[in-house]
């Protein structure tokens, strides 16, 4: 099915890359555009090849993570033929290597395993309206998403029969996490592929998105490919769904919408937006761009144990600086107490606790010490700046408070031999990207959908796990109807 490029033309993804870090917002185009047309939205191909479609599909989703498999599910189960593509060999995307925490109130599981969390869609939207004062749309997608992510567990639990794990002491009682502990987000990625293949969806690993494709007036028409050996492979589909993730690899758009965080190094690779700068191409607009609210230490054991187990974490000067239960304080904890690195430190208690995938994760970087002393000289600090850090500690669980910081879970005196990581800030998620309806259409400047065009999970600008896939069932019952 070869058609040359007077009728089918690749937008130019790496001109909205450029455009978008500018402050550009680029206009849809083809290749049937006006001469008159600004210089910056004018189509371009990738290269000097002629349009050239392999297969055709109903539905082609670029990115294979948790909101792209999800989207697959309603459209093939209802006959569609479906096509993933993902860049990297394996589904999954950035989540399937977290430590999975998903934090949900909204579902019925919430409401029948732990009623006290439970939130309706109005108790969320009274809850969240502090935050997007003037912004009603804004508040009211987060109702959408907060309420779908809770479809999104009741759908794994309810319908597909897995079993989170059961509800252990910690201080996020609304967090549901994998069965086998931390870190093991694993086991419900390869329940979601059996659904993903049992109603007929396909992948397409190894193939990285370059450009969506539009036809001689203009609509979406499909996406252009990179195959691992180099050829371009062009695909003709009805819907383009992009699920490609966020941006927090692109060091030009970091240094525009969240430049206080650019200098941190960055844990994600291969996330630079290309989905988003897509859409931007195809005539959608940016929506919620800017710095997210945390951010990550390098290694996830240095805060995640400290969800169910004792653990302290020390500066440099041998000096706590945040409550070790708010796990996600770590970082920015840190850097807002003017230092790059840290030292989370626990002991047996959680080093043979049932977590053990996320302890894996860190590989060599966990070290252990059998005395003060030794801990000492292995983290460079002198021996009396880490015995009065633990004397502090001690009195602490000898008082079971903690005056400083309100620390209540997990007041426990370490005992040797210690475990302890080096740990420093890392960026790992970004915040913002195409604007979407709720259905997750891809909207243009005047806030019409783009026909044929639609967006999830973090080029939607989700940040989270639950809201991600909610995004993506949310997006496949969508396609479904619009294709029915």
């Amino acid at each position: 099915m070869e058609m040359n490029r007077r009728q089918f033309c690749a937008l130019g993804t790496a001109g909205a890359l450029a455009a978008i870090a500018g402050g550009v917002s680029l206009g849809c185009s083809s290749e049937g555009a006006s001469k008159d047309a600004p210089a910056a939205a004018a189509a371009m191909a990738i290269g000097d090849a002629d349009v050239n479609f392999s297969q055709e599909v109903d539905v082609l989703i670029v990115g294979a993570g948790i909101s792209g498999m999800l989207a697959s599910i309603d459209p093939a189960a209802a006959g569609k033929k479906v096509l993933i593509v993902e860049q990297n060999s394996t589904f999954g995307g950035d989540a399937i290597y977290s430590a999975a925490c998903q934090m949900c109130t909204t579902a019925e599981l919430t409401k029948e395993e732990r009623p006290d969390k439970y939130s309706s869609a109005d108790q969320i939207r009274e809850k969240f309206a502090p935050y997007y004062e003037g912004n009603e749309a804004g508040l009211e997608r987060t109702v959408l998403l907060q309420t779908w992510g809770g479809k999104f567990i009741d759908k794994m639990h309810y319908d597909w029969g897995y079993e989170f794990q059961p509800l252990r002491e910690s201080p996020y009682h609304q967090a549901f996490f994998p069965k086998n502990g931390l870190c093991t987000m694993k086991d419900e990625f390869d329940l979601m592929n059996e659904k993903v293949t049992e109603a007929g969806a396909e992948y397409l690993f190894e193939t990285t998105f370059k450009t969506l494709i539009t036809d001689g007036t203009g609509a979406i028409a499909g996406a252009r490919f990179t195959a691992k050996d180099g050829s371009i492979v062009d695909i003709k589909a009805k819907a383009v769904a992009l699920a490609a993730g966020g941006y927090i690899s692109n060091q030009e758009w970091m240094m525009k919408y969240a430049p206080e965080y650019a200098f941190i190094g960055n844990i994600v690779g291969g996330r630079k937006g290309d989905g988003i700068a897509a859409g931007v191409a195809a005539g959608g607009t940016l929506s919620g761009m800017g710095p997210v609210s945390n951010l990550n230490p390098r290694y996830e054991a240095g805060h995640m144990l400290a969800t169910f187990y004792p653990l302290i974490a020390l500066l440099p000067n041998g000096k706590r600086f945040y409550c070790e239960t708010a796990v996600h304080n770590a970082a920015t904890g840190c850097l807002a107490a003017g230092y790059n690195e840290w030292y989370s430190i626990w002991d047996n208690t959680a080093q043979n606790g049932i977590d053990q995938e996320v302890i894996a994760h860190a590989g060599d970087a966990v070290q252990t010490a059998n005395s003060l002393e030794e801990l000492a000289e292995k983290m460079g600090m002198h021996i009396e700046t880490v015995k009065a850090a633990f004397e502090n500690w001690d009195t602490i669980c000898d008082n079971q408070e903690d005056p400083e910081f309100g620390k209540t879970l997990f007041l426990q005196k370490l005992e040797p031999p210690y475990y302890f990581i080096r740990n420093y800030p890392v960026r790992y998620k970004s915040l913002g990207g195409l604007t979407v309806s709720d259905r997750m259409e891809v909207l243009d400047a005047d806030g019409n959908p783009i026909p044929g065009l639609y967006a999830a999970g973090c080029t939607a600008g989700t940040e989270d796990i639950v809201p991600a896939a909610g995004s993506g069932l949310l997006l496949g019952t969508t396609l479904a109807e619009d294709l029915a």
